[in-house]
């Protein structure tokens, strides 16, 4: 994988990558922030680790997912396309398995699961999105990794 001799770090993938996970480390942080004190307030074991599974399981999928999508950066803008829009179906597919599976197999708190599964997603896609839409200057300028 590599880049364009006349591309700064943050125009490689690995740069990219980077970048994200900053973003990503710097938003949850937000949002745990912001859950903090309803969370400490509720007190329940159930309510917290219901909270802290909804955050985990999307975190996880948006972080590969975006490491998958910087791996085929070198691809044509079908197949990149074709690879990131697989990539929504199949994490959704996965997480929407994944709630069932806790759900039958845990006696986590229901709604708490189901919000931040559900707020974490969206906070993950808008800033997957950001970055795919303002970083990947390659594709508007119809570039190709060498």
């Amino acid at each position: 994988m590599s880049s364009p001799t006349n591309a700064t770090d943050h125009e490689t993938p690995r740069g990219l990558f980077k970048d994200f996970m900053k973003g990503w480390l710097r938003v949850t942080a937000i949002a745990w922030l912001l859950l903090a004190l309803p969370l400490y307030f509720l007190g329940e074991a159930q309510i917290l680790w219901g909270t802290i599974v909804g955050c985990l399981l999307p975190a996880l999928c948006f972080v590969i997912g975006f490491y998958s999508m910087c791996r085929n950066l070198h691809r044509p803008l079908n197949k990149l396309m074709t690879a990131f829009f697989g990539g929504m179906l199949a994490r959704m597919a996965f997480i929407g398995l994944a709630f069932f599976l806790i759900l039958w197999l845990t006696q986590l708190h229901v709604a708490s699961l189901l919000t931040s599964l559900f707020g974490f997603y969206i906070l993950y896609l808008v800033l997957e999105l950001y970055f795919v839409n303002g970083r990947f200057k390659h594709i508007k300028e119809g570039q190709q990794w060498a």
